[in-house]
């Protein structure tokens, strides 16, 4: 005697394509996203590095934080990061021995998604601090 085959039916092939759907789909997100973050994060960690080193080595001040201020836009514009997610503030001084710090605020996209773009914002700040040589000549 031949037995017939039942078929059996469930949801195993919903809940499955369901669970898969809402592992994969936010991890997808992430990989996307996550470039963007690193590149943001170390252009904010070298402007402000560029620009301490700039403005420590400037003869003024003002000279100082206006050389300070192109070479954070242009490390900026090299990686598409606009002058509208970039933000840049200076302390200290000049003096023999003194130190000058820079601060560079950058947006960085929360999340990339495919087809639509950036979604959301956060702010990552980089802070340099270099010291004005000892044996500055002061002119």
């Amino acid at each position: 005697m031949v037995r017939p085959i039942h078929r059996q039916s469930g949801s195993a092939p919903l809940s499955l394509t369901l669970g898969l759907g809402l592992m994969v789909i936010p991890v997808l997100l992430l990989v996307l996203t996550l470039p963007t973050w690193e590149a943001r994060t170390v252009d904010a960690r070298d402007a402000a590095s560029a620009a301490a080193r700039t403005l420590v080595r400037s003869d003024s001040w003002p000279d100082g934080v206006a050389s300070a201020d192109q070479v954070v836009q242009q490390i900026g514009a090299t990686d598409g990061v606009g002058g509208d997610q970039l933000s840049v503030s200076y302390q200290g001084s000049l003096s023999r021995g003194a130190e000058v710090s820079a601060t560079v605020t950058v947006v960085i996209p929360a999340a990339q998604i495919p087809l639509i773009g950036a979604v959301g914002d956060l702010h990552y700040s980089a802070t340099s601090t270099q010291l004005v040589d000892q044996y500055r000549s002061i002119g």
